[in-house]
């Protein structure tokens, strides 16, 4: 009978002896003797030999001949020991490959999020995630899906009330125009908004709440150019080709360099945000726990 994934399955209780025994067979059938193996396993000589007399009364039969030089196998110790030592050597390779993959860590998030945000983290990641290979996907998600995908943690954009999953917030959205500093030398209030392209990010625009928020009646918010991610409307902003709405929290690299500025200072806050996700049978995994301990700490820095 196949088991799911493809093996022969079988039903192993009653059949083997304890591990705990086998192995102790494996070691002193390799040490030659009952003190050495005690030494290797950090264990008494009286256990070793407890575990030897217990595996060879499971079995049936005798396992060692004792004499003064040490030991040496019977017939069917001799029958046993490639075995046992072949079973123990593919167990400790399946352990470290396993090992090995939980230490990867594929993390999804926005393009923009990955350009404006995370990328400036990734010097860090050797020095506060040393022990994790972190891996990271672009692209656009507006729900935290997990299911037939090798995505380990996601962060989305949204209100954090997602069904089956741990949401971590991370930081608020929080919109204001911003452009070049050639450009904003055009306006001086809000009001200068009218005569200058608007550039939005599809499907939604902020802009008509923006203005509403500024008390700026009578503009149509919905003229200008569409692109379908922030960045590309980031990036024709830093290009001179109109003024964008830009969440300051992934802005600091642009402000602080002068690429763009913020003309005015009334941000625009519509109660969404940042959040790392993850399913919640994941919460425990050390990977997860670095990851969002290192996040909360970068996320913090920038707020």
């Amino acid at each position: 009978m196949r088991n799911k994934h493809g093996s022969e399955s079988a039903d192993f209780r009653g059949r083997l002896p304890p591990l705990p025994a086998i192995e102790t067979f494996v070691a002193a059938a390799r040490a030659g003797t009952f003190s050495s193996a005690a030494r290797e396993l950090g264990v008494t000589q009286s256990a070793v030999s407890r575990q030897i007399q217990q595996l060879e009364h499971a079995l049936g039969t005798t396992l060692f001949l004792r004499h003064k030089r040490g030991l040496r196998l019977t017939s069917d110790g001799e029958l046993l020991l490639p075995a046992a030592a072949e079973a123990f050597a593919r167990l400790a390779e399946a352990c470290d490959a396993l090992r090995t993959v939980n230490q990867v860590l594929t993390l999804r998030m926005p393009p923009t999020l990955a350009t404006r945000w995370f990328l400036p983290l990734l010097a860090a990641i050797p020095v506060t995630l040393a022990d994790v290979d972190v891996r990271l996907a672009t692209y656009e998600a507006y729900e935290p899906g997990f299911d037939n995908n090798d995505i380990d943690a996601a962060i989305v954009h949204g209100r954090g009330d997602w069904p089956d999953v741990e949401a971590i917030a991370l930081m608020p959205e929080r919109l204001t125009p911003v452009c070049t500093p050639a450009l904003a030398q055009r306006l001086r209030t809000p009001e200068d908004l009218r005569a200058v392209p608007l550039l939005h990010c599809a499907p939604v625009s902020s802009w008509s709440q923006w203005f509403e928020l500024v008390g700026l009646a009578g503009v149509d918010a919905r003229r200008g150019q569409r692109f379908d991610t922030l960045e590309l409307s980031l990036s024709a902003a830093t290009r001179g080709q109109g003024v964008a709405l830009g969440d300051l929290s992934l802005m600091h690299e642009s402000l602080r360099d002068g690429v763009l500025v913020a003309p005015f200072e009334p941000v625009l806050d519509l109660g969404v945000g940042y959040f790392l996700v993850y399913p919640p049978g994941r919460t425990q995994l050390p990977k997860i726990r670095a990851l969002r301990q290192w996040l909360l700490a970068a996320a913090g820095t920038a707020g």
